[in-house]
């Protein structure tokens, strides 16, 4: 009797350890963001009604201003699990065009926290961040980070669907706490940069690549002072001449920017007491 309760104690011992070892080498799930069509994580981990228990997440991004994208630009993202007491955390994020197709390009950064898995979704496929096996284990919170390359066109309005798990590494999906949010970014669109065009004394700009100069082209009723200001796309000023001499007739002013300047577009303005003129330019090296 001994042997034989040692032998289904045994047994019993490998099945609880299988069964945990299935739960918790279950990396995260595609398809469960809550975004048009998907379920939210709350679907299985199911405890707590969502977003309580004094958790969040949220979505932020170091190089993208205003929440604007411009197409083709690459974006530097992070999306924050927190919840005090907790270590253990998941994500699953996606970003969607207003007809709810992927939108730009996900790239993982960090490859053992997180990974790409995709989700047929009305037969399309999205695209989804979600994490990996303990991934997200950390204290309180857990950062996941990717890049977010831009459409390459105005796409509209694109929303990042993100949801967030708070788990308390039980190895199963029961006293888990479950965050879901959004966020739409919008297309940038040139401002009074490129709105200041009362009177047209600017002939030209272009971009000189052999010598890395922009070359402005002016035609003056009289003698003037001129600034010359360079602006990204996201309305950033990186380059600003002073005191540039316009003559009455016309005047051109060649500007070194070659230190400033990555190959992209960028927005020139020339303004004098009187004027103010603006156009955008190519550079490409």
């Amino acid at each position: 009797m001994k042997k034989t309760l040692s032998y289904l104690f045994a047994l019993s011992i490998l099945f609880v350890s299988t069964m945990s070892f299935v739960v918790l080498s279950d990396n995260g799930k595609a398809g469960y963001t809550g975004s048009p069509g998907e379920l939210k994580c709350n679907d299985c981990h199911n405890s707590f009604t969502i977003n309580t228990g004094g958790g969040s997440v949220y979505i932020s991004s170091t190089n993208m201003n205003n929440w604007q994208y411009v197409p083709g630009q690459v974006y530097n993202m992070q999306v924050t699990v927190k919840k005090i007491g907790l270590s253990l955390f998941g994500v699953g994020l996606e970003a969607l065009t207003p007809s709810n197709t992927n939108a730009g390009t996900i790239t993982i950064t960090s490859t053992t926290k997180a990974q790409l898995k995709n989700a047929n979704v009305s037969s399309v496929l999205r695209s989804n961040l979600v994490h990996k096996l303990n991934g997200g284990a950390n204290t309180d919170s857990s950062v996941f980070t990717f890049n977010w390359t831009a459409p390459a066109t105005n796409v509209g309005n694109v929303t990042f669907y993100f949801a967030g798990i708070a788990a308390n590494s039980s190895g199963d999906e029961f006293g888990d706490y479950v965050y879901n949010s959004s966020k739409v970014i919008t297309p940038f669109i040139a401002t009074a940069i490129e709105e200041q065009n009362n009177v047209s004394f600017l002939t030209s700009i272009i971009y000189n690549a052999s010598d890395r100069n922009v070359v402005v082209n002016t035609n003056s009723e009289k003698p003037q002072t001129a600034t010359i200001d360079l602006f990204d796309l996201s309305g950033r000023k990186i380059f600003t001449e002073n005191g540039i001499r316009l003559i009455a007739g016309q005047t051109t002013t060649q500007v070194d920017v070659s230190s400033v300047v990555q190959p992209g577009i960028y927005i020139v303005n020339i303004r004098t007491e009187e004027f103010s003129q603006s156009k955008r330019i190519p550079i490409i090296f």
